[in-house]
């Protein structure tokens, strides 16, 4: 995630807002007009003499050069290098179809791994009438994982039957994909209406899928099992005053390819900009939510996810986060006990401690508890459970464009209703420590 200024966060998810790193940037610095003219008579130079021709530009050359250059003054380019080594005390053997379910992302053991690498093409839209867009593309371990869901009719290299609900954690063997993919436009109404048209990430939680910029390394189950990865469709974003903006989603089922019903899936998010008072600075609430058919051919039953995070700095280097996150699925479901329940549900709540030392190092603790005991989610990968995890994360940046993040983290079973607690490889916890590298451009 990127750190930005509170007063900026408006028009954007405020999950971004309270991370050390800042958002990538190109690694050149911005053209002046003399290394736009200079950088414009190379390439005429090379052109004339590839003909076996010479002589000084037209004026018409002239001008259509610079409107072909100009056409790429505002895109920016970006993009980073994310790798990883880690180690669990379940000592699963190597490969993820045996990881324990909570780290739904960091799921390689035993094995140097390249986790993400993600190329971004951005042109911001800041002024009504001003046309943007987006583009990531992803590759390495978590491009299998960003979009969750497959498609009903997938063109992976699994077929499935027709009417087989997708499979959850895999793309149909796909390698790379686009986590962002989308038309933005500035509508000229009132102060300016942000459509984005596309896909784009998810807008509940604290922590984006896969991101680089997330104050831990892995993923909370808050941030990955009780919210999604990204969502195709349209959105629609408006700053109502200087301090509270509201988002509206129209897309098809959230974290797949294609729409897996004829219904749509709504959703909402609201960001307000607390002022400050006494000694708590820098202060904002952001509230997401979904509603929707996200169970494959299945139009009438709809699962709702709420999701509440609240961030204070009640001293200068010190930040308080806190994630409160529910969901409800009207799928009966069989309970341990043998009633087929309906209308299941999860909740679950994580505390978040960041202290920025200085502007390279930082320290992050992180402590959760998380409700899924009807199995709604799965994360134990076996009957309904309740967990808790703490995990500490240093982020240390020692260079400007290299990032090394050791982290440790204990994840325990607390209860499993009418069953044992024994489900990861027979144990009910499980330390996990890793080692993160990246580097961006």
């Amino acid at each position: 995630m990127r750190l930005r200024n509170p007063a900026s966060m408006c028009t954007f998810t405020f999950a971004f807002m309270i991370f050390l790193f800042g958002p990538p940037r190109t690694a050149a610095a911005e053209l002046t007009d003399t290394g736009i003219g200079e950088f414009r008579a190379l390439i005429e130079e090379k052109k004339l003499a590839a003909h076996g021709k010479a002589g000084p530009l037209t004026n018409k050359e002239t001008s259509m050069l610079r409107g072909f250059l100009d056409q790429f003054e505002d895109i920016k380019f970006g993009g980073y290098l994310d790798t990883y080594i880690q180690y669990e005390s379940v000592n699963p053997d190597a490969g993820d179809s045996i990881a324990i379910p909570p780290l739904m992302f960091d799921r390689q053991v035993n094995s140097f791994t390249i986790k993400h690498i993600q190329l971004w093409l951005y042109k911001d839209a800041p002024e009504p009438g001003d046309i943007g867009f987006k583009i990531s593309l992803d590759w390495g371990d978590m491009a299998r994982r960003n979009t969750n869901n497959r498609p009903v009719y997938d063109d992976g290299l699994v077929a499935q039957p027709i009417g087989t609900a997708p499979v959850p954690g895999q793309t149909g063997g796909r390698q790379v994909t686009f986590s962002e993919a989308y038309v933005l436009w500035n509508i000229p109404l009132g102060k300016g209406l942000k459509a984005k048209f596309g896909k784009f990430p998810g807008w509940l939680g604290l922590e984006v899928w896969g991101s680089l910029w997330n104050p831990n390394y892995t993923a909370s189950y808050t941030n990955s099992w009780g919210t999604f990865g990204n969502a195709t469709g349209l959105a629609l974003g408006y700053d109502v005053t200087s301090r509270l903006s509201a988002h509206y989603y129209f897309t098809n089922t959230t974290g797949t390819f294609v729409n897996n019903n004829k219904s749509f899936t709504h959703g909402v998010e609201l960001n307000y900009i607390l002022p400050d008072f006494a000694f708590f600075k820098s202060g904002w609430i952001h509230f997401g939510t979904i509603w929707g058919p996200e169970h494959a051919l299945n139009n009438s039953q709809w699962t709702q996810r709420y999701d509440l995070t609240v961030s204070l700095s009640p001293f200068h280097k010190l930040t308080l986060v806190t994630d409160c996150n529910w969901v409800s699925d009207p799928i009966r479901t069989t309970q341990p006990s043998g009633r087929i329940k309906k209308d299941n549900h999860a909740w679950g709540v994580a505390q978040y401690f960041i202290y920025d030392y200085t502007a390279r190092l930082e320290f992050v603790a992180r402590g959760e508890y998380y409700w899924d005991q009807e199995n709604v989610l799965g994360i134990s990968g076996g009957d309904g459970a309740s967990f808790a995890e703490v995990t500490g994360t240093v982020n240390i940046r020692l260079r400007e464009n290299i990032l090394i993040r050791p982290e440790i983290r204990y994840d325990k079973i607390l209860s499993v209703p009418g069953g044992s607690s024994h489900i990861w490889h027979h144990q009910d916890k499980n330390i996990t420590a890793l080692i993160g590298v990246s580097y961006e451009f």
